[in-house]
């Protein structure tokens, strides 16, 4: 297949550098390629760069030139691990094979260097970055270094260039099931100390001369001498079998090649060592409170993400091996995860969020903001509020009719501040700070100076235009209007209005803090100083925008409820609720339908549902008279119960929708489909209303909608979003129209 990959290629510079105790070092400094702005990455040329300067250094080493080697990088980086622009090229698969073979034959050179090796992080060390400085005998990381970590398991692969086989002897068999299963799948990276605590790294130090300084006393102790340092730094073993036997790292590769350096400690658990008990039983240890690690990854598994499944089974076979065996099950395991549905959708999801996260330049075009205010105080307006004073740092006004509910409110802002430095997200004196910048007032002439003013208020539009009349009757004439609307049209609120220009919709989804979209609405009507502030100030709150034109339900919204309408309209007709509700499993959603009901609101839900079947038409968006009955009732769908990972559907739901059946409310032609034919009726909704999506220009691109659903649904990552998925089943072809993104994904 042909390559269409260009690379940047990464530089080593080597140097000689001296130093009093240790003699002369090898330094080995990492650098992105001339006038790149990028970080150094591994892409093939850059990986044989590296391992070539590598093997330079340790042929130097076995003539007595140099007494040690250090590895480390430049500006903030160490090594930011594999190019991922390498893994969306049709040639990947047939690219990693070699380039894993070449980093474990240097994972197995080094085993024998005659010196001992330094890896300084000076900067972040991800994915294959981490795995060379695995290579180093000693690690040290400067203070405040962010961004250590193997996170291929969230990009559907796996640590291949030895960080499976590597790392449960350095850091313990918990951290190493932690940082390998976990951390990636939860977005965590570790800093420095972090590092340090769990024994990723050996000391903190500032620079590469402070490194070196450190090096020498860990080097003494490991190496068991008595003499100097540099004594240290040469000693060796001569035979195999005098090589330390480590109890955190002993296995049946503890028989270094003769002539190695002294301190070494082994690379792989011995079988029945405390460290290999320790990775046996963390493979087993809960994930959540309902379910283990090894549950966790084989329920992954069935709905195509294999990559936590492959490293339970590398992690489990791991004790007592032969380091050679033990990194030739990695290569296999990278090999058919690289060429995998999962891991295709997790690099095109990674490249995704990449390019759309909240830049560091202001919007070009954007007013400026010095005072805000939030029309409305209820539970959406006071979290809101929250995040635009976190964000943009300027005063906030709460404002409502009701001045006691105004003032609660205002208490609610403030702690959601609060909880926010209680959770370490921001200083206590940046808190107090934040909490003093928010008031509310009963008084909309509090508002008059505020140069943007966002209403919060309940979805009914005759509300909404009352607000926004209200407002226009106070608020300069540049002053921006932005709704925060889930479903209605934001030019039918700014109808009669004489600056439509100036309004825009701003959707944040609930809760505010832990989302991290907001869809920004534009109407034909929003001038380009409206829309770029809007823009403007999503990005200050640190939060992914995705643009999108007013239609009903923008981007999420429409699309869940396509999935909602067939799942309802499945119990209206008749199918058993739990077996609906396990329907659309294989798709790897975060939660099952009928908890999604109960998260949005049942109320909210049948709101919107009307809302979308008035302006969409009830045959893709049919009114469920089940739902009507639930919220008349106040009934909830679902209910959690010990010991399950999904909640357990309640007797209410059979029950509510029994009674519209018998009410004699029911859909033309209803059919009642589960399992299999409920989620291809599902798929090929969603693949329509893509479709429509697209033609309508509601989005210009697939991309959009992937990024969306991702951020706004979560939808799964390793699917790469939703349009991926289609392709990849098939539906999007089969539904007419061709594939989204051509032959990418497809079959």
């Amino acid at each position: 297949m042909t390559s269409t990959y260009s690379e940047h290629v990464t530089r080593v510079d080597s140097t000689d550098r001296e130093h009093p105790e240790l003699g002369t070092v090898a330094v080995l400094t990492f650098a992105p390629a001339e006038g790149s702005s990028r970080p150094a990455t591994l892409g093939p040329q850059s990986l044989e760069a590296v391992a070539s300067a590598i093997d330079t250094a340790l042929e130097r080493a076995a003539r007595g030139e140099i007494r040690a080697i250090a590895l480390t990088g430049t500006d903030r980086v160490f090594l930011a691990g594999a190019d991922l622009a390498m893994f969306t090229d049709p040639a990947a698969p047939e690219a990693v094979g070699p380039m894993t073979a070449r980093a474990h034959d240097l994972q197995v050179r080094v085993r024998s260097a005659g010196v001992p090796i330094l890896a300084h992080l000076n900067g972040a060390a991800l994915g294959g970055g981490l795995e060379v400085a695995l290579m180093a005998d000693v690690r040290t990381a400067a203070p405040g270094v962010r961004g250590i970590g193997l996170p291929e398991t969230a990009l559907g692969i796996l640590p291949g260039w030895g960080g499976t086989t590597l790392l449960a002897g350095v850091v313990g068999g918990e951290n190493a099931v932690r940082m390998i299963l976990e951390d990636p799948a939860r977005d965590r990276q570790l800093s420095a100390e972090a590092a340090q605590e769990i024994g990723l790294v050996d000391a903190l130090a500032g620079d590469l001369d402070a490194a070196l300084d450190a090096f020498v006393g860990i080097v003494r102790e490991r190496a068991g001498a008595g003499g100097a340092a540099t004594e240290a730094a040469g000693a060796h073993t001569d035979t195999a079998g005098e090589t330390r036997d480590d109890s955190a790292a002993a296995g049946s590769d503890a028989a270094v090649a003769p002539g190695a350096w002294a301190g070494r400690r082994a690379a792989i658990p011995a079988a029945g060592s405390d460290v290999a008990r320790e990775l046996l039983a963390a493979l087993d240890a809960p994930h959540s409170p309902v379910e283990s690690r090894r549950a966790w990854a084989l329920r992954m598994r069935e709905v195509g993400a294999p990559s936590l499944a492959r490293v339970v089974e590398l992690l489990e076979a791991l004790p007592g091996s032969d380091l050679t065996q033990a990194l030739a099950r990695e290569r296999t395991g990278l090999e058919e995860l690289v060429a995998s549905d999962g891991a295709a959708g997790s690099m095109y999801a990674a490249e995704l969020l990449r390019r759309g996260k909240p830049g560091r330049s202001a919007v070009e075009g954007a007013r400026e903001l010095r005072k805000v205010g939030v029309a409305g105080a209820g539970l959406m307006a006071s979290q809101i509020a929250a995040q635009l004073v976190l964000g943009l740092r300027v005063p906030v006004v709460l404002r409502d009719l009701d001045e006691a509910i105004a003032q609660r409110g205002l208490a609610s802002a403030r702690d959601v501040i609060a909880q926010a430095a209680q959770k370490g997200m921001l200083s206590e004196a940046d808190a107090s700070a934040a909490a003093r910048l928010l008031s509310a007032t009963a008084d909309v002439a509090d508002l008059a100076d505020c140069d943007l003013v966002l209403e919060a208020v309940p979805e009914i539009l005759k509300v909404k235009q009352s607000v926004f009349r209200e407002l226009e009757g106070v608020l300069a004439p540049e002053a921006l209007l932005v709704t925060n609307t889930s479903s209605l049209s934001v030019a039918a609120m700014a109808e009669g209005l004489e600056h439509p220009e100036r309004v825009v919709g701003l959707h944040f989804f609930n809760p505010v803090a832990k989302m991290p979209l907001v869809e920004v609405i534009h109407t034909d009507a929003t001038d380009e100083a409206t829309l770029a502030t809007g823009r403007e100030v999503v990005r200050r709150c640190r939060k992914f925008a995705v643009e999108s034109a007013d239609a009903p339900g923008f981007i999420v919204n429409r699309l869940l409820f396509r999935v909602l309408s067939e799942v309802l309209a499945s119990m209206d007709a008749g199918a058993d609720p739990a077996a609906v509700d396990a329907s659309l499993d294989p798709m790897g959603m975060p939660m099952r339908p009928l908890a999604l009901l109960d998260l949005v609101g049942t109320a909210v839900a049948d709101h919107v549902g009307k809302v979308l079947a008035e302006e969409l038409g009830t045959e893709r968006f049919p009114v469920s008279p089940g739902l009507a009955t639930m919220v008349e009732r106040s009934a909830r769908f679902t209910e959690r119960v010990g010991g399950q990972v999904h909640p357990q559907v309640t007797p209410e739901v059979e029950d509510a929708f029994g009674t519209a059946r018998d009410g004699g409310v029911e859909r033309d032609g209803a059919v009642a489909p589960v399992g299999q034919e409920l989620l291809d009726r599902v798929l090929r909704g969603l693949a329509e209303e893509s479709r429509l999506m697209l033609e309508e220009g509601v989005v210009e691109r697939p991309e959009q909608i992937d990024l969306a659903m991702i951020l706004g649904a979560g939808f799964p990552r390793h699917r790469g979003g939703l349009t991926p998925y289609l392709d990849q089943t098939g539906v999007s072809a089969a539904a007419g129209g061709g594939t989204f993104h051509g032959e990418r994904f497809a079959g």
